[in-house]
């Protein structure tokens, strides 16, 4: 769980430095500068997510991986960019208030989503019960391995 944490703290963090490098520095909408920020973020959070917070290896497996990861990404930027969408009348346009309220907005947004994601992620992707196919074949070559070591690599008797 403080992995899960960590991982969000980080990418909580780079989202809301990109929301205000586009919404201040570039000018572009609330909206859009949410976004471009969280489809960006998705990556480095896809890749922490799976290989440090559930340590798994391996190529990502795309139907059982990816499409459900990008899907709480995307739930997540519907959810926060209805929030922004209501912090943008807040202030005037590209204040300083303004700017502060949009990123709340997106945090909450994707706070709502935070626990269930842990879940899902825990329970049906990255937990320990779950093994993808890659998972499969390297705990099957560990397990030849340590045939190996124990025979001094002559095959056993009966395999």
């Amino acid at each position: 769980m403080i992995r899960y944490a960590s991982t969000s703290v980080i990418c909580v963090a780079i989202t809301q430095v990109l929301i205000v490098v586009f919404y201040k520095g570039v000018k572009w909408s609330e909206v859009e500068s949410n976004l471009a920020a969280t489809m960006l973020t998705s990556i480095p959070a896809y890749m922490l997510n799976k290989y440090w917070v559930w340590g798994k290896k391996g190529r990502p497996h795309m139907r059982r991986e990816v499409i459900p990861f990008w899907l709480f990404t995307v739930a997540g930027w519907v959810l926060s960019t209805g929030m922004v969408a209501l912090a943008s009348d807040v202030g005037d346009e590209h204040s300083l208030v303004r700017t502060a309220t949009v990123m709340v907005a997106s945090i909450s947004g994707f706070g709502i989503l935070w626990v269930l994601k842990y879940l899902f992620l825990d329970k049906l992707m990255f937990g320990p019960d779950h093994h993808t196919p890659y998972d499969e074949d390297e705990e099957h070559e560990l397990e030849e391995i340590a045939v190996d070591a124990r025979t001094g690599g002559a095959p056993e008797l009966g395999a």
